[in-house]
């Protein structure tokens, strides 16, 4: 069948059976060169539905009443229309109408032509030049400067120059885009920025109006979920935080050392990997940041009190090691790995309970290290004890090695031959991984798992910048 008499119905069909033959075949390199194919292909579909979005809902305007196109199918707003005769949803049903809007062009009732609101982008757009990403970011970021500059040349300059940087290539390759969708959005900042220069106030207005942290919904699952909004000044001092925190790379234990490094190579190899994803970690640098703040002597008090965890556990499960607490606010047990790494370094009321549910002991946090053994903890460690870990003393918690309710030791004791300092993380890790520690002349030691060691030798941990560097 020739293209000119194809339909797009036998187009459709035709593109359907070149993806099934390229995902057999297309494999290495070649998956790049399908990716541009595929990609210029899309292009031209999404500013097909694009433009029909914009009819539909243009025939189907509240002026026409019940000769309106969705009236007539029987759905309220054209935005339902097109979500069920396209099958998606209402929400891209609605971005699509919103980008045609502002792209369309058409005939006036005497004939003549009404051009679209950004002419360049629609022609680049339907030319198949760029994507819609990119012909709604220029379209959104223009669009804020008009209401308080106007049309003007220097807007329709703005829109020839972002549409150039969209598809302006490097070199005689047709392929390569100097400036990426982002970019584009960051290039059009700049611009909205120099041609409203008094808008960034009134913008940011809107922006602190719209910011928030919603209190945490707490599923069935026992997760608490929630959203927050952070405008730039916010967002800054958030990033600032936690990027002072994230810093730090634990080393990988996978990965050999640099030439030179021999005389290292037992500790840097005895590195428990750090298997977080990035949200993980970031969520860890919150609870830092959060922990900090609740320990400092500016924290606001709540009935003279400073911020504190009520754990409750029962004796028996407390002395078996295993069973559950259940945490004040929390509708989800915690295991009791998670109580014993609370009553090392954490300020919380540990309930303990009889068989029969009566109290039998209400436990205080004097078990917690003091500044003074803080600071000589510091000068000790020099921060987590977990070699490769770079996490500074300020914000490491301190570890009762033998745990502080034990046979062997005494409840209440809080000495330095029994601490050693851990970060947040590593402390949370250590009464379940197969990595222990023990003190060895008053200093901590790793025992690496016997996969890694078999015979598990002690390794010495920290980072004592004192005494001989060469020798254990």
């Amino acid at each position: 069948m020739e293209l000119q008499d194809a339909t797009l119905g036998d187009i459709a069909e035709r593109l359907h059976e070149l993806l099934s033959s390229n995902r057999k075949l297309v494999t290495g390199d070649e998956l790049l060169t399908s990716a541009h194919d595929w990609e210029a292909a899309g292009r031209a579909t999404d500013a097909a539905r694009v433009w029909v979005a914009a009819e539909i809902e243009n025939e189907s305007r509240r002026e026409l009443d019940s000769a309106g196109l969705a009236y007539r199918h029987g759905f309220p707003t054209a935005k339902k229309l097109i979500a069920a005769t396209a099958h998606v949803s209402e929400r891209t049903a609605g971005s699509r109408m919103a980008l045609g809007r502002q792209l369309r062009s058409s005939l006036s009732i005497t004939g003549l032509p009404v051009p679209s609101s950004f002419p360049a982008v629609e022609n680049a757009l339907h030319a198949g030049q760029i994507g819609v990403d990119a012909a709604a970011i220029i379209c959104r970021t223009l669009t804020e400067v008009v209401p308080r500059t106007g049309w003007s040349d220097a807007v329709d300059e703005a829109e020839w120059h972002l549409v150039h940087a969209a598809t302006a290539t490097i070199g005689d390759a047709d392929t390569t885009l100097r400036y990426t969708v982002d970019e584009i959005g960051r290039l059009a900042t700049r611009i909205r920025e120099h041609l409203d220069p008094d808008g960034a106030e009134p913008r940011d207005a809107v922006k602190q109006a719209l910011r928030g942290f919603s209190h945490p919904r707490v599923g069935t699952d026992g997760m608490a979920r929630g959203k927050y909004a952070l405008p730039p000044l916010q967002l800054g001092v958030f990033l600032a935080a936690v990027d002072s925190i994230l810093s730090p790379r634990t080393a990988d234990p996978e990965k050999p050392l640099p030439d030179g490094d021999e005389n290292d190579s037992d500790q840097n190899r005895c590195v428990p990997p750090d298997l977080r994803t990035s949200e993980q970690k970031l969520l860890d640098a919150v609870m830092i940041l959060i922990e900090m703040a609740a320990s400092s002597p500016a924290a606001s008090r709540l009935n003279g009190a400073a911020p504190t965890v009520n754990v409750h556990v029962t004796l028996k499960d407390l002395e078996e090691g295993r069973g559950v607490g259940w945490i004040d606010g929390s509708s989800e047990p915690v295991p009791l790995s998670t109580v014993t790494m609370l009553r090392c370094d954490a300020d919380i009321v540990a309930t303990l309970f009889g068989d029969d549910g009566q109290v039998l002991n209400q436990g205080k946090t004097q078990r917690l290290a003091t500044r003074k053994q803080r600071r000589a903890l510091a000068a000790r460690d020099g921060g987590c004890v977990i070699p490769g870990c770079a996490v500074p003393p300020s914000r490491c918690q301190a570890h009762h090695v033998i745990p502080w309710v034990s046979i062997i030791f005494a409840p209440g004791r809080t000495d330095i031959d029994n601490l050693a300092l851990l970060c947040p993380f590593h402390h949370a890790t250590i009464h379940t991984s197969a990595w222990t520690l023990e003190m060895i002349r008053g200093k901590p030691h790793v025992r690496p798992p016997d996969w890694h060691d078999p015979k598990r030798s002690p390794v010495p941990a920290g980072q004592q910048r004192t005494g001989r560097p060469y020798f254990r």
